[in-house]
């Protein structure tokens, strides 16, 4: 954990997001945009952008601050890949500690899980064979061993589910329940209407069932049920006020995760955290708990 004690942290939570909830509470920071990989449901390793310096780094991370975030998770591309002369994420990492709450990191896990994150979430998205054809790599096997090999506390997986590996998600739990200490579900986005990898409606209610029996079961899901229940078919108001989301551009957006980034059809969200948070400022108790359990 950071230097903050609960002591610091409800008391901020409460003034900001629940008095007022006029500011963010969670940023997305996407470092870079380069990845070792290739994934059919990414559309960042395509984009373009100069790559960040050290001080311009620290500059976003400020800005975050000082626009209310408390919660920072850094994203990519892969941003363990981020770099600058001699400083490397291990810098970043120790800088953006010592300001937030909470600091995270979603990786693809082919590289050392050994980032002093708070919480560290590595994407599988299914069993070897459909994971290794979604990420365009016979990487299966090495990020296997070296979520073993990790000594981090608090290592998830997450899932985004689509059209390919739905139908495998309930096997990838049951593999994954003693390797990791939690999972967190997603569906894919159809990025500029991509919608191949799209997973209906139908089908996604049906899964969504199985996965809150295996939750209910004790396999460590850490989305609500409410969360999930809502993921459905949508049935929640997105509270995206709460969110923001800084680029390899130096911009920052409030708001949907897609905005300047793509097309935005909220009717085919499946963005879970944004479900998660607004849940909670709604003051849903499971939303809450579910917050808290992953970030505090």
């Amino acid at each position: 954990m950071t230097g903050y004690s609960s002591l610091h942290h409800y008391p901020y939570l409460f003034y900001h997001y629940v008095l007022h909830r006029d500011k963010p509470l969670l940023a997305s920071f996407k470092l870079t945009y380069r990845c070792n990989l290739t994934c059919q449901q990414c559309p960042f390793y395509c984009m373009q952008a100069e790559e960040l310096r050290y001080e311009q780094v620290l500059d976003i991370l400020e800005r975050l601050y000082q626009r209310g975030s408390r919660l920072v998770v850094l994203e990519g591309g892969e941003p363990m890949l981020w770099k600058d002369g001699t400083y490397s994420i291990h810098d970043v990492v120790a800088a953006a500690r010592k300001k937030f709450f909470s600091l995270g990191m979603t990786t693809n896990g082919t590289l050392p899980l050994d980032v002093a994150v708070d919480t560290l979430w590595v994407s599988i998205d299914g069993l070897e064979a459909t994971h290794n054809a979604l990420r365009g790599a016979p990487i299966f096997s090495k990020i296997m061993d070296n979520i073993n090999r990790s000594q981090h506390p608090r290592l998830f997986a997450h899932i985004t589910i689509n059209a390919v590996n739905a139908t495998e998600i309930p096997e990838l739990i049951r593999f994954l329940q003693h390797k990791v200490w939690g999972m967190t579900v997603q569906f894919y986005y159809p990025y500029n209407h991509k919608d191949e990898l799209f997973l209906g409606f139908d089908k996604r209610e049906k899964l969504l069932e199985e996965i809150i029996q295996l939750k209910r079961a004790g396999f460590p899901v850490l989305n609500s049920i409410a969360a999930l229940q809502a993921l459905k078919r949508n049935t929640w108001k997105c509270d995206d006020r709460l969110i923001d989301n800084a680029n390899p551009d130096g911009s920052i957006t409030q708001g949907c995760y897609l905005k300047n980034r793509a097309d935005i059809d909220c009717s085919k969200c499946g963005f879970s955290p944004y479900t998660e948070i607004s849940l909670a400022c709604q003051m849903n108790l499971q939303s809450i708990l579910a917050g808290q359990k992953i970030f505090l």
